[in-house]
């Protein structure tokens, strides 16, 4: 009785944790995304250890954030300074696994940079360093 106890037991455990390697290979919990990738849809995106949410409300406006493995917050876009889903914005992993927003809604260009175990937020523009020409052409068309 005790051994089928503990096997249910480490079962539930097991189904109910939302940070394990399973729930991060669930297809229909998110995705996996690589260097030099555009996001444009609202989801849950995975990137190394860094999780990228993109939420959609009813009234068409979106929010994101940053977390890390644990879902610890890094990083979210303030929720009254939404943006529309119906004008052109964009989040873009770049070649140096640097994590850039862009939306027209505001003009703005922030990135978000990983060094070690260090996060960095940049929404000054004169700070940003220099712009990915993939992300340029972006914005230009």
């Amino acid at each position: 009785m005790g051994k089928i106890t503990i096997i249910i037991a480490l079962f539930m455990m097991i189904s109910c944790d939302k940070n394990s390697d399973f729930m991060r290979n669930n297809k229909e919990t998110g995705k996996f995304v690589k260097k030099n990738t555009f996001i444009d849809s609202p989801g849950i995106y995975y990137f190394r250890d860094i999780n990228i949410i993109v939420k959609e409300f009813k009234d068409d406006t979106i929010v994101y954030g940053i977390s890390d493995y644990y879902n610890n917050l890094l990083y979210q876009r303030n929720i009254n300074n939404s943006i529309s889903n119906h004008m052109k914005w964009t989040i873009y992993i770049d070649n140096q696994s640097q994590i850039w927003f862009y939306n027209t809604d505001y003009q703005e260009i922030n990135v978000f940079i990983t060094e070690g175990k260090k996060y960095i937020f940049i929404k000054d523009k004169n700070k940003l360093p220099p712009l990915p020409t993939e992300l340029s052409k972006f914005i230009k068309e």
